[in-house]
């Protein structure tokens, strides 16, 4: 593709704090693109556009993964984090940016339009409908929210970078959502976009910890599937990257019920002490 012709991979894994740009920018051509083309059905269009700008970039850098993995001579858990940060960095910095894009056109664009190009979005608030701090309920996410992992872990595996439009639906979800709580909570004399970041500090610790296990898990499924291509099954180097990758999944399980936790447990406080209202 054209756009990631204006920058390397190796770019922009060493400055993965501009990825935040990438994300928004490529946010915002995507839903040009879906209303231009699609203007009937423009939502769910807008995520796949956004997903297919961003996949490129993500092969390679999946690349770069995969060479680090297998320079490795042995097991170390230090050495594991650090292989892996920058790419982990990226996957946050994309999603950011794809999230507060979708987020600030929910709280600037008026409703009518809002509830058009963010219908499926939007619509997601209705099937969930309110949560209640019980066992039952964190069972419930959990399950829903293992799912999206294991296809997150699939995804990445099969398609070397095909998580990113889960993760691309997620950040315009939870985006398109909170932009529209910030506009309903601000009511007729407060500030949205005030509203919004209050939004956002209430959510971000649930928000962050769930996005994390998806990204470990997006993480362990493309390193597999670019080792599975270019290294010999069976051998020392896939062996080894292998294991890691399968020890980036098992603590991507483990994030996910931390995430879970904080969502029926910590989320709807924060919430009320911050005087949100969805």
């Amino acid at each position: 593709m054209v756009l990631e012709q204006l920058y390397s991979a190796d770019w922009i894994e060493q400055r993965s704090r501009y990825a935040f740009i990438m994300g928004f920018a490529y946010s915002i051509i995507g839903m040009a693109s879906a209303l231009f083309l699609f203007p009937e059905d423009p939502a769910l269009v807008a995520v796949a556009f956004t997903s297919l700008l961003i996949v490129p970039s993500l092969n390679k850098l999946f690349s770069i993964e995969e060479n680090k993995e297998a320079r490795e001579q042995k097991f170390n858990l230090i050495e594991l984090f650090k292989d892996h940060i920058d790419l982990f960095n990226i996957y946050f910095f994309l999603f950011m940016g794809i999230l507060v894009t979708f987020a600030l056109f929910a709280v600037i664009l008026p409703s009518v339009a809002t509830s058009r190009l963010f219908e499926q979005q939007l619509a997601i608030v209705g099937l969930a409908g309110k949560a209640y701090a019980s066992y039952d309920t964190f069972l419930s996410i959990l399950s829903n929210n293992f799912r999206v992992l294991v296809f997150c872990f699939l995804a990445s595996f099969i398609y070397g970078a095909g998580s990113i439009f889960i993760i691309t639906w997620n950040a315009s979800v939870w985006g398109a959502v909170f932009g529209a709580v910030a506009k309903h909570s601000a009511d007729v004399s407060g500030n949205p976009v005030i509203y919004l970041f209050v939004t956002l500090g209430a959510v971000f610790p649930h928000m962050f910890t769930e996005a994390s296990s998806y990204f470990l898990a997006a993480i362990s499924g493309g390193v597999i599937s670019k080792a599975t291509l270019r290294e010999k099954f069976g051998s020392p180097e896939f062996t080894r990257i292998l294991q890691d990758a399968l020890i980036l999944f098992g603590l991507a399980l483990v994030v996910l019920v931390v995430a879970a936790y904080i969502e029926v447990y910590v989320t709807e406080k924060l919430m009320v002490l911050l005087n949100v209202r969805g």
